[in-house]
C-alpha cells in the first residue's frame, strides 16, 4: 500500500482515516474527495488533492479493501471490507469468539491507534514511512513495556518494509518524540562487542492532544 511515494502515502492515510470514521455498523462513509483532501492536508484540496484521493479509492477498491458505490452528483459510498483483501464484509476486530483451544483466532488479534492521532494531527504530519513504523512497532508492543527489537530482515518479512523505510521513518519518530532508540548489547567475541538497536514507542506523547 506505501509503495508509490505520495501516493503510497495517500492511500495509508486515506485507509487509517476510512478506519477510524466508518468504525461503526453498517462501516461505511460518504464525504466528496475534496473532504478527504482537506482531512489530510493535502495541498490544493479542490484539484490535485481531489485527484490524489480519487486515486487512492480507485487503489483500494481494486484491492478489495473497500467497495465503492457511485451515484451521479452525489459523493461515493465507501463500504469497508476485511482488512486482509478478501473482499469479505468487514466486522470489528475482537467480535470472533474464542476457538476450541480457548484462545482468539489469529486474524482477530488487533492493536489500535489512540484517536489522538488524528485529534492531535499525527495522521497529518507524520509521512507515510513514519506512521507504517508507527503501526509496526505497535503490534510488536510488549505488555510489559520494554524495549523491542527486530532485525532488517524480519521487517522486511512480517511487514514489507525495506531497510531504509525503516530508517527513514524511525528518525522521524524520534524527532517528533515518538519514539526513543536504545543500543543493547547481544553478545561479545574476541574483544568485539555486538549491539542492536532496540525501539519504545512513547505512548503518552502519541495520546496526548497537545
Amino acid at each position: 500500500m506505501l509503495r508509490g511515494g505520495r501516493g503510497g502515502e495517500v492511500r495509508l492515510k486515506l485507509y487509517l482515516a476510512l478506519l477510524w470514521i466508518a468504525a461503526s455498523p453498517p462501516h461505511d462513509v460518504s464525504f466528496p474527495a475534496r473532504a478527504w483532501a482537506e482531512l489530510l492536508d493535502l495541498p490544493d484540496p479542490a484539484g490535485r488533492g481531489e485527484r490524489r484521493v480519487r486515486d487512492a479509492i480507485d487503489w483500494l477498491e481494486k484491492r478489495r479493501f473497500i467497495h465503492v458505490e457511485r451515484n451521479s452528483g452525489r459523493p461515493p459510498r465507501i463500504f469497508l471490507l476485511r482488512e486482509d483483501g478478501s473482499g469479505e464484509p468487514y466486522s470489528i476486530p475482537g467480535k470472533a469468539e474464542h476457538g476450541k483451544d480457548g484462545k482468539f483466532p489469529s486474524e482477530h488479534l488487533y492493536k489500535t491507534l489512540p484517536p489522538t492521532f488524528w485529534t492531535a494531527g499525527w495522521g497529518v504530519v507524520l509521512s507515510g514511512a513514519a506512521i507504517a513504523i508507527l503501526l509496526a512497532l505497535l503490534q510488536l508492543d510488549r505488555s510489559d513495556g520494554e524495549a523491542v527489537w527486530v532485525s532488517p530482515a524480519e521487517a522486511r518479512r512480517r511487514f514489507g518494509l525495506s531497510e531504509d523505510t525503516w530508517t527513514k521513518g524511525s528518525k522521524e519518530l524520534r524527532a517528533r518524540g515518538l519514539l526513543t532508540v536504545g543500543r543493547k548489547p547481544v553478545s561479545e567475541e574476541f574483544g568485539w562487542r555486538r549491539v542492536r538497536n532496540t525501539y519504545q514507542l512513547a505512548h503518552d506523547v502519541l495520546a496526548s492532544e497537545q
